[in-house]
């Protein structure tokens, strides 16, 4: 009898067990493709905001998504902090080289400022805005 107890307290534990590791993954499957969906969303109202042709955006869109999976390589290295912030350093200095050639020094500044999280959308967007106030006050 004691026996048939812990076999069945067992298989409940260890159901239970299998269950909750199968919500966690389903969760965090979840995560993973909102967070895919911000980081396209967010690159594109980026590259929208940049004065560069459809030829030159969709390569900065590639660029950038490329920057962002190297970017979450090195982290998941486990390195430590210095040697972390010298890999993400080198990948600073070496993956946009070829997109160097192609557009102004200003661009690429505001393109390392998005990637390193200091571009904000709601400042681009009231800039504009004022642009427009600007531009109509011009008129009249």
């Amino acid at each position: 009898m004691k026996t048939l107890f812990i076999s069945i307290f067992c298989s409940v534990l260890f159901i239970s067990n299998s269950f909750s590791q199968a919500i966690e993954e389903k969760d965090r499957l979840k995560y993973e493709a909102e967070m895919e969906q911000k980081k396209r969303e967010y690159i594109n109202d980026f590259v929208g905001t940049l004065k560069v042709d459809d030829f030159q955006k969709e390569i900065i869109k590639q660029q950038m998504e490329s920057y962002f999976e190297e970017y979450q390589k090195i982290n998941m290295l486990g390195l430590r902090e210095f040697e972390r912030k010298t890999y993400v350093q080198n990948l600073d200095d070496k993956h946009f080289r070829d997109l160097k050639a192609m557009i102004t020094e200003e661009q690429m500044s505001k393109i390392m400022d998005a990637l390193k999280g200091k571009w904000n959308h709601s400042e681009e967007k009231k800039k504009k805005k004022k642009d427009k106030k600007r531009k109509n006050k011009n008129k009249s």
